[in-house]
This record gives C-alpha cells, structure tokens and sequence, in this order.
C-alpha cells in the first residue's frame, strides 16, 4: 500500500481511533442511501469493521468512487468486517410516511439486525435523537456532519448501502424498461422524467415525489 493512501486511511479512521481509546470497541458505522430518488427503495447499511482489519486500501464514501471500485470494495468489506446488515423500506411506505421517520426506522432496524451488538453507532445523518433507536437503548449513538467523509466505518457502510441499491435497481430496469434505471437508479434526470411523462409511474416509482405523473 502506498504511503499517501496509508495516510489518507489514517485520516480516514481519526473518529474510529477516539472512539477505541474512550473504550468502545464494536463501532457501527450505518449510512442510507435513496433518499432522494423518484424511485425504488430507500435502503440502509449498518457495518462493524474488525479493528484489527480496519486498513481497506481504496475505501472511500461511495460518491467518491467509481461502480466497479464499489463492487470491489462490498466484496473486501464483507469478506473482512465482524459484521453487516440491510434494512430498506418501500416506495409505498415513503408515500404514506414522513421520510425522515421512515430513515430514523431503517437505521433502527439495521443496527438491531448487526449479528455483534455494537457499543456505540455512528451515521452522517444529523437529525435524529438517539432515544428514538431502540436498538441502540443501552448503547449509543453519534451524529456526524459529513460522516461518510471522516469515518471509515460510515465510508463502507455507504458502499454497502449503494451498491445493494444499484444492483436492486439494475435488476428492476429488466422489470420495467425504458426508464433508465440500470444507470439513473431511480433518480429525476432528464431521460426519466421524460419517461415518466410517456409512461407515467410504475409500481415502483414514490407518487407523492415532484416530478412523479401520477
């Protein structure tokens, strides 16, 4: 590994180290991703990465980085984390429910599903009281500005989330062709917005969206 990446991860970890130090040791990392899209789920990913194997040479936040690099990085992070896990919820309860609730529950229901308990949890997603997870009721939990950006753990939490989503999506374009989904992932660009238009939505798609012809 070079020396500048050696660094770059060294960076990378600074939350993960304070929070070794102060005693934590099972540190869950939890990111979602589709929030904003026009269609398919909103999904969410809860990591635990072994400290001992937290050096994964190339991780990134999933924005940052190309497809076949994510591909790449799901592989190594579950082959060599403690644990990990995926809730996701649907575009119909995205309809029915307040969004930000329906985050708060996703994070809830991934972290509870992590086979490890974690000591504490950490997310980029600031707006949420950590009472309100109650997965995490003797425990805690830390909201980060930028997370995805400073946390190792949130980084590959965030791979995990995109890439379970892209490929759901990749799978729902074979579904319902014409829509583009296999490179827009459900999100509003030109061409699926003019689908919409031609077609109108399909069962996938979250009707209460701007942008979304009923």
């Amino acid at each position: 590994m070079r020396f500048s990446e050696i660094k770059r991860l060294m960076a990378l970890r600074c939350c993960e180290e304070e929070l070794y130090s102060m005693g934590y040791d099972n540190i869950a990392g939890v990111d979602e991703v589709g929030r904003g899209s026009l269609a398919g789920p909103m999904i969410a990913a809860a990591v635990i990465l072994d400290r001992d194997n937290i050096m994964i040479e190339g991780i990134d936040d999933s924005k940052r980085l190309a497809p076949h690099s994510r591909e790449r990085l799901f592989r190594k992070i579950v082959s060599c984390c403690k644990c990990w896990s995926i809730a996701m919820t649907s575009p119909a309860e995205i309809d029915e429910n307040n969004i930000s609730e329906l985050n708060i529950k996703i994070f809830d229901l991934a972290i509870a599903r992590l086979k490890v308990r974690p000591d504490i949890a950490i997310s980029d997603f600031i707006n949420i009281d950590s009472r309100r997870l109650s997965s995490l009721s003797r425990t805690g939990f830390i909201p980060l500005t930028g997370g995805d950006s400073c946390s190792i753990s949130i980084a590959a939490a965030s791979i995990l989330a995109k890439v379970t989503r892209d490929r759901l999506m990749k799978r729902f374009s074979c579904t319902y062709p014409g829509y583009g989904f296999e490179s827009n992932m459900g999100y509003g660009t030109k061409k699926h917005l003019v689908s919409l238009k031609k077609y109108g939505p399909t069962i996938i798609h979250r009707t209460s969206f701007k942008g979304v012809v009923r």
